[in-house]
């Protein structure tokens, strides 16, 4: 939005921005340095973090394939022989 301030954790940000991924960014274009920006001082400044428990398991029709870690791809084998690739 025009006319309107923009905030970074770092205080009021006056710089050129853009939007990515619904979000506001610092800077014209998007780099390994651009920061959200938020119409508000307190923020919020992070993008929504998703945290996993592990490595993924297998679907309940697979299993794990002998030999290979856990969450690696290819590392699921269908339980019934007949269904896995050839």
């Amino acid at each position: 939005m025009k006319g309107v301030k923009h905030y970074t954790e770092d205080g009021e940000y006056k710089g050129e921005t853009h939007k990515m991924d619904g979000k506001v960014h610092t800077g014209a274009k998007h780099s390994d340095s651009s920061k959200v920006v938020s119409h508000e001082p307190e923020g919020p400044f992070k993008l929504r973090e998703v945290h996993y428990a592990g490595p993924l398991k297998c679907w309940k029709s697979h299993e794990r394939k002998p030999g290979t870690t856990e969450g690696a791809k290819g590392s699921c084998q269908h339980k019934d022989p007949t269904k896995r690739p050839k």
